[in-house]
């Protein structure tokens, strides 16, 4: 290792340590000083509240299972609170420059506002809503519909919390389920996907970045047990639509590049799943016409949408481009902190309608 990759990688090290702190230590240490004036936090304390939380995630990684992952997701939540909690600290700390407020009452607000804060997010997490998305596309699919999902995430969240989403969908009348990526974000074992072989319809799915990450091979074994079809750079024929899968990439042109070696039916309904909202203008060009994806979990906590954002324009919601509908969903479930502040849990239900007008409103459940 050459002096200038030292320095580098000593600089990085330094920044992230210093992004830790302030965002995630000194919120909590703030507040505690606030609700108890003159504490001041010893060796060990300030030991615990730095290593443990990515400790435990590491733990996770390097001796995967049941109990390390239950740890780790509460290391992630933890942490996801303290990344909340420091919004409300820089509010206060203005308010406590402006008015002559005591810190016992600073602390008690800050207190009571991540307590409602984080408390909400917790609930809302484990809440599934159901979107219906009425789409007109010619009498000849009229009462055809599709149901996606996407970034379930399961190993952030438990085997459990699939068997409700697939309880969910069996409710709805579909053709097909399009899970598009992210279903884990770790080796999960072939009975963690079970509950998939219990789906009322044949059931498409594509990789995530996330499935990436993990054994890529063995999540796909897993999926094909449970006659779950994955579709990899390929398309399939399912009267009366097309669907397409794209493996998730890095690059900014796959969607132009995968579909380029891929034939196209044109008596069908083209429908691309590919996990990022990207590409869009490219899949209208060359004849998709519904897209759906998700990625962006739409920002997932406050204030981390705001970010979101900026990286992806199209977080959330339907879009049209060119001809081509776009729908990213704002995902199924969670990953890392089980806090959802700036949307809810979604299962997306697409219903093909004979009026062009009904197609306007969408509906929650």
């Amino acid at each position: 290792m050459n002096l200038r990759t030292l320095r580098r990688r000593i600089g990085t090290t330094i920044l992230a340590s210093a992004f830790y702190f302030g965002l995630l230590i000194y919120p909590l240490i703030r507040l505690i000083d606030w609700l108890i004036p003159g504490w001041q936090p010893g060796t060990f304390e300030l030991l615990a509240l730095l290593v443990l939380p990515p400790a435990t995630r590491i733990i996770s990684s390097t001796f995967p299972g049941a109990f390390t992952r239950r740890l780790a997701v509460i290391s992630m939540t933890w942490m996801g609170l303290c990344f909340q909690l420091f919004s409300v600290v820089i509010v206060l700390e203005l308010v406590r420059l402006i008015s002559p407020i005591s810190d016992t009452d600073v602390g008690l607000i800050g207190l009571t506002a991540i307590l409602i804060l984080g408390g909400w997010g917790l609930i809302n997490a484990q809440l599934l809503k159901v979107r219906c998305i009425p789409l007109f596309a010619g009498k000849s699919l009229e009462g055809k519909s599709l149901v996606q999902i996407s970034d379930v995430h399961i190993g952030s969240r438990s085997p459990m919390f699939l068997r409700r989403i697939v309880k969910r969908i069996n409710e709805l009348q579909m053709d097909a389920v399009l899970i598009t990526g992210d279903l884990v974000d770790a080796d999960v074992g072939e009975d963690d996907l079970q509950p998939l072989a219990e789906l009322n319809a044949t059931v498409y799915f594509i990789l995530g970045n996330h499935e990436r990450y993990a054994d890529t091979e063995r999540i796909v074994q897993h999926l094909k047990a449970h006659n779950v079809i994955v579709l990899r750079n390929e398309a399939v024929d399912a009267d009366p639509f097309q669907f397409i899968g794209l493996d998730d990439a890095e690059a900014r042109d796959t969607v132009k590049k995968g579909l380029s070696n891929l034939s196209k039916q044109n008596n069908r309904y083209r429908v691309l799943l590919y996990h990022r909202p990207e590409g869009a203008d490219d899949a209208a060009d060359w004849g998709i016409q519904l897209m759906v994806s998700g990625h962006t979990h739409q920002g997932q906590i406050f204030p981390f949408n705001y970010l979101v954002k900026r990286i992806h324009p199209r977080m959330h919601g339907s879009f049209d481009v060119d001809g081509l509908r776009l729908y990213v969903s704002p995902g199924t479930g969670t990953w890392g902190p089980v806090l959802r502040t700036n949307s809810r849990c979604e299962v997306t239900h697409f219903q093909f309608l004979g009026d062009s007008k009904a197609a306007l409103s969408p509906t929650e459940t």
